[in-house]
């Protein structure tokens, strides 16, 4: 069994496993059950090869907003026996100008609190889809692989009873790899750059305090990911499907 947290890919920068972390009911997370990435329209052909022979990779949840999606497209993705779930969180997140009225949030973790407040129809069907087995392994990615993808990973470790210090190492992993990203993302998309003046600037990275952060307005304001997760609809089968497929024996 690979118990390697990073997956080397010629394409995809920040390819990671999630299995191997424990939870609090002393069971722990299946190694080679559930990837997260940065987009895979970068994947080359030895990756799509891997993704199939070596991982198995059933489905690919797909974060990226519609015009993302139209920009890059799902590259070599489209010619794997992988079924694609297209899920934006947003409609638009390309040159979007923001509304007259629009306050700019004054932290990532607030950030990132909009897009489970706004994108928690994309969430909650992508734990509905990681919860039949028939979809297993899968893999879940936006464009950097981030913030997402990033959120999404923190509600389904929060939600299988996953530690928040673990929750927090995870997403600043992506930090590793970032300055590899943003660099990949400036030379094919005009205003990158631009953008990120209209957010908090430690937004640029993925620092453990963002996570803190969102963590903390989390708990007040659903007390747990299992009451947000509930607050979204998820049914408490789908939430038990979820373990049982994810999770080790007790």
């Amino acid at each position: 069994m690979n118990t390697e947290r990073r997956v080397a890919l010629g394409g995809p920068l920040n390819f990671r496993d999630l299995g191997g972390y424990s939870t609090a009911d002393g069971r722990a997370l299946r190694w080679g059950r559930v990837y997260r990435s940065d987009s895979l329209h970068h994947l080359t052909d030895l990756d799509g090869s891997r993704l199939q022979a070596e991982l198995g990779i059933r489905s690919a949840l797909d974060f990226r907003a519609n015009d993302e999606l139209v920009e890059v497209g799902i590259g070599r993705l489209g010619d794997l026996d992988v079924r694609h779930v297209h899920l934006p969180t947003t409609d638009q997140a390309i040159n979007v100008e923001p509304r007259s009225d629009w306050t700019p949030p004054s932290s990532a973790a607030e950030v990132y609190l909009n897009m489970m407040e706004h994108g928690g129809g994309a969430y909650a069907a992508a734990l509905e889809t990681l919860a039949a087995p028939e979809n297993l392994p899968a893999v879940f990615f936006c464009m950097a692989g981030k913030d997402r993808t990033g959120v999404f990973a923190a509600v389904l470790l929060g939600l299988l009873g996953v530690a928040d210090a673990d929750i927090v190492t995870d997403y600043a992993l992506t930090h590793e790899v970032i300055d590899g990203i943003h660099e990949r993302t400036r030379a094919t998309r005009p205003g990158f750059d631009e953008i990120w003046t209209r957010l908090p600037p430690e937004i640029i990275g993925a620092h453990a305090a963002t996570m803190e952060g969102l963590l903390g307005l989390v708990r007040a304001r659903w007390d747990s990911m299992t009451g947000y997760v509930a607050a979204l609809g998820v049914q408490p089968e789908t939430v038990e499907a979820l373990r049982d497929a994810l999770l080790t024996e007790p």
